[in-house]
């Protein structure tokens, strides 16, 4: 019993109980068993416990009609106890039930006692989502106490002598690009830093001051290579410091830490493979860089935060990773004649982990490099050894069809409009969501402008643009029940094929409409808004909406990568909350209600 409490205890609104309270529900609750086909609670009936699912299936029908499933430490019968009220549903055991049975009387007084715990069973399924992610985002990260100084964080160090006068040491100091002068004393180290140059300017006459040692901040205060970070911490703001030595075993000065990418660090890690994936001179350093975003992603999801946000910051991330491996790997002089893309939800910088190669290359007209196929082929093994799967669909540098000269491209965009087919209309929502990343950017943004031109001229290209909004079934069907039509994927729906794809593609066709250029989603809903074409209120949801899709799908990818398994689109329905269940099916709604605004936007039902 007290076992399956403390797993209680995991789940709101159970986690919003004290120790206390808990001995109390211990002390006068039940484990009780019920073989299917029970009723539990009949219509019109308050209740005499409050029932928490362990194992089994409940099923609450209003007359003939389903309205709710209950399973996985799910609540119910806690509203009817609240309100006083007779249940307008009848309870029914459908897959034979183990479940903590919590007397009346005591879930009411905890109510009483505990307003919070008492208000998360009236509020809204939107208020209970709010709820949850605030109260992931005030978790308490062990990462903090834990994480050490890396090497990847510190600053170049610049060393002179104590005699070195002080203009030399400046000049020294510019060179290197370090955060301070350390200067290497008989005894010991000082140091150097921007408060230590403004006294020099302000007093270096009256003061007669020459030599570097003479403006030296001195003994040195330093510490040790793989120290902790939250003792570094400490120690810079117990001395109101922003720059700390950081010395190896031997004493030497190995590096600089500076206070601003310090708190950057232990907020979450971006700051760190960012800095990591910058200082990068080699393309192993760049596979060691890109392999720690994984970590930083479990890291925030963890913390509550928005998978927007966590997508936005591995995008930048993965913009620099892009751009160093086309410096690293394409030779110089390619640099000027062509442009690295990104396409697919890498062009939109909305992938997250890393689930596919989508990129291209843009070759400037008469420029056709003899080693192109080699040097193509090693950019896409170095995507291999940092993790990132083939695209399925070949939509890769290595593809010809994804490695050629404007002209061409401008070709098959004439021809996708003109002349549409299904596999035009999919090249052409690629090529549309793409994001240029290095090399000639210029050479992008004239075929961005073409195809933006094409759309223009051709109106009537739109429609059968959009028409893939309905290539896929919701998994919501009749009284909001869902649908895993998969076989081979037993209570598993394709959250990408039932919703995102609709919200990802329906957007896209508008913005496209519409003439903007963005290819992030949530910025092309935002820009939707901004001409007019979506209320504040319509785009609030639909960003909305897609948060909660594809928190949920990121949530799924997770434990996936922790159980080393393939990551895909599919969510386990068996493995949500109930609370979890009704912000999806409301999800789904509103994807639902959006293809119809598009379907009737674009006349859908005429097109053939």
């Amino acid at each position: 019993m007290i076992a399956l409490l403390d797993n209680l205890k995991t789940h709101l609104p159970f986690s919003l109980l004290d120790d206390a309270t808990f001995k109390t529900i211990e002390a006068s609750s039940q484990i009780a068993y019920y073989p299917q086909d029970t009723v539990l609670i009949e219509e019109k009936t308050v209740p005499e416990n409050v029932y928490v699912v362990i194992k089994g299936i409940v099923k609450a029908k209003e007359g003939e009609d389903l309205t709710d499933v209950y399973q996985n430490y799910d609540v119910f019968a806690a509203i009817e106890l609240i309100r006083n009220k007779g249940s307008k549903d009848r309870y029914v055991v459908t897959q034979e039930l183990i479940c903590y049975e919590i007397p009346a009387e005591v879930f009411l007084d905890i109510s009483k006692k505990n307003k919070e715990f008492k208000t998360y069973f009236l509020s809204t399924i939107m208020e209970r989502m709010a709820f949850m992610k605030e109260k992931k985002n005030n978790m308490k990260s062990a990462e903090m106490m834990v994480a050490r100084v890396d090497e990847n964080i510190l600053h170049s160090v610049c060393i002179v002598d104590a005699d070195m006068p002080i203009l030399d040491a400046l000049k020294k100091l510019e060179n290197s690009r370090a955060a301070a002068i350390i200067v290497e004393n008989e005894f010991g180290y000082g140091i150097v830093t921007d408060a230590d140059l403004r006294y020099y300017i302000l007093h270096k006459e009256e003061d007669a001051l020459v030599t570097i040692s003479q403006i030296q901040s001195y003994p040195l205060i330093s510490t040790e290579e793989d120290e902790l970070l939250f003792n570094v911490l400490l120690l810079m703001t117990e001395h109101n410091i922003k720059h700390l030595p950081v010395v190896n075993e031997n004493e030497k000065v190995i590096g600089i830490l500076e206070l601003s990418d310090l708190l950057s660090s232990l907020s979450h890690q971006s700051h760190l493979i960012s800095v990591q994936m910058e200082r990068a001179e080699n393309i192993e350093e760049v596979i060691e860089a890109a392999k720690r975003v994984d970590v930083m992603v479990t890291l925030l999801h963890s913390r509550g935060v928005k998978s927007r946000y966590i997508a936005k910051m591995v995008s930048e991330i993965h913009k620099k990773m892009y751009a160093k491996l086309f410096t690293f790997v394409f030779p110089k002089s390619w640099h000027d004649h062509c442009t690295l893309v990104l396409l697919g939800s890498e062009g939109r910088g909305e992938q997250i982990l890393r689930t596919d190669q989508d990129n291209a290359l843009i070759f400037e007209d008469g420029f056709e490099p003899e080693e192109k196929e080699e040097m193509t082929l090693k950019f896409i093994e170095v995507l291999d050894a940092i993790g990132y799967p083939r695209c399925k669909g070949n939509v890769m540098v290595i593809n010809p069809q994804w490695s050629k000269q404007v002209t061409a491209y401008k070709k098959d965009i004439a021809s996708w409009v003109t002349a549409p087919d299904y596999k035009g209309l999919m090249n052409m929502a690629i090529l549309f969501d793409t994001y240029a990343v290095a090399g000639n950017i210029d050479l992008f943004k004239t075929l961005r402008t073409y195809l933006m031109s094409k759309v223009k001229e051709h109106k009537e290209f739109l429609p059968y643009f959009a028409r893939s909004i309905e290539s896929f079934e919701s998994p919501l069907g009749l009284f909001s029940r869902f649908i895993a039509a998969d076989k081979a994927h037993k209570d598993e729906i394709d959250i990408k094929k039932g919703a995102l794809f609709a919200i990802v593609h329906g957007v896209r066709a508008l913005a496209l409409e519409h003439g903007i250029t963005k290819t992030n989603t949530t910025e092309r809903i935002k820009a939707l808004n901004d001409v007019g074409y979506m209320n504040k209120e319509d785009a609030h949801d639909l960003l909305e909406t897609l948060e909660v899709l594809n928190s949920l799908r990121l949530h799924a990818q997770l434990e996936k990568l922790e159980a080393k398994k393939e990551l895909d689109n599919y969510i386990c329905l068996r493995t949500l909350g109930k609370l979890e269940r009704d912000t999806l099916k409301e999800a789904l709604k509103t994807v639902e209600n959006f293809k119809k605004v598009v379907s009737y936007h674009f006349h859908l039902s005429m097109v053939s």
